[in-house]
């Protein structure tokens, strides 16, 4: 019975699963480890070689071509904005060319009506003063689309530096003595006439304090003095000690005109210029004289003689310099057409019912937000 029992256990069969020993295990973990270490690692196919090296070169390919691609949305970015840049220049100074000649023409215009009203006043009477139509300071004019600012001056309310000169070339004393008053009541020194006297005159012999063309030639760089009537205004810049802040002192009570005949109207001048003019007028008259020039201007020598104070008898010889009518007047003009701005002034010289412009030059002397004074 003990024997069966024992067979029996020796032929039944081994449940896979089921737990080895712990010792067989340990052996066949150990023999596992053997044929492992000793079995050849597998070696790809050729085909698969031949595969993974056409995926790497696919995706260094495509690597590439990203490169590419980006470089070129850069530089047609760059060209893109660089094109747009250059365009919306040129559209700007297209734009502004065109509001510059637009207030060009403009100013132009208002030069025009300016020479129309001095025209007109030689209907209207014999004299010139600040009380005419083309004295009076009007509103700017709007026309299209910009506005004209135009204002009128006598020119021959200023001392004219070529009537220092006489038509032989020599000085004109009586002259020379308003000029030297005037730069005194300028606070200048009269010693600026030297230097004046010698551009104007035909002879090479220095005043005491003036420069001939020795001097001029001197320079860095050299140049020869006029020894003629001055041109422009802008000549003073030449001549020896009329620098930029002794013009400026002079602007408002000087000026240059081709005729060297010329006299000074006393209804439009400044104070200081009558007071040059006529040094033995005492302050107060003149000043009298001033004031109420512009409802009653002087009509003539007798009137002003009258109304100066002069002896009726007595000859003024100052009273030969000055008139009451004026042939030469300035014309500024201002034109403005968002947002460019042109400035013009132009001397016209009047004769008769003719007005005919002397020069013309850009300037920009007026605010188009001034109004009527």
């Amino acid at each position: 019975m003990r024997h069966q029992s024992r067979l029996k256990l020796f032929i039944m069969p081994i449940r896979y699963g089921s737990p080895l020993p712990l010792r067989e295990r340990d052996r066949v973990r150990g023999c596992s480890a053997v044929s492992q270490s000793v079995r050849p690692s597998p070696q790809p196919s050729p085909v698969l070689r031949e595969r993974e090296k056409n995926r790497e070169g696919f995706t260094q390919e495509r690597g590439a071509a990203l490169v590419t691609v980006l470089l070129a949305v850069t530089l047609l970015t760059v060209v893109v904005v660089e094109f747009t840049y250059s365009a919306q220049v040129d559209h700007h100074l297209t734009y502004n060319a065109l509001k510059a000649l637009q207030a060009t023409c403009l100013a132009r215009s208002g030069v025009n009506l300016a020479m129309l009203a001095l025209k007109k006043d030689t209907q209207n009477s014999g004299i010139d003063s600040l009380g005419d139509d083309w004295a009076r300071a009007l509103p700017p004019l709007p026309a299209g689309e910009g506005v004209v600012l135009v204002r009128v001056s006598d020119e021959q309310s200023k001392l004219n530096l070529n009537a220092l000169r006489n038509t032989s070339g020599t000085i004109n004393g009586r002259w020379r003595e308003v000029a030297a008053r005037l730069f005194a009541l300028r606070d200048l020194d009269p010693g600026l006439l030297d230097p004046l006297l010698d551009w104007l005159d035909g002879d090479d012999f220095p005043e005491p304090r003036g420069a001939e063309q020795t001097h001029y030639l001197s320079l860095t760089p050299p140049y020869t003095p006029r020894n003629g009537p001055l041109l422009t205004l802008g000549e003073l810049g030449l001549i020896e000690g009329f620098t930029p802040a002794i013009r400026a002192r002079l602007d408002e009570v000087i000026t240059v005109l081709p005729n060297n005949n010329s006299k000074i109207n006393v209804n439009t001048a400044p104070l200081e210029v009558l007071a040059a003019l006529f040094p033995s007028v005492d302050q107060g008259t003149l000043e009298r004289f001033f004031r109420s020039r512009v409802e009653t201007p002087a009509h003539g020598p007798n009137d002003l003689r009258e109304r100066l104070g002069f002896d009726p008898r007595a000859p003024v010889d100052a009273l030969n310099l000055a008139d009451v009518r004026s042939e030469f007047f300035a014309i500024h003009a201002l034109a403005t057409v968002a947002p460019i701005s042109q400035g013009l002034t132009v001397i016209v010289q009047r004769r008769a019912a003719a007005v005919t412009p002397i020069y013309w030059h850009p300037a920009s002397l007026l605010s188009v937000s001034e109004g009527t004074t």
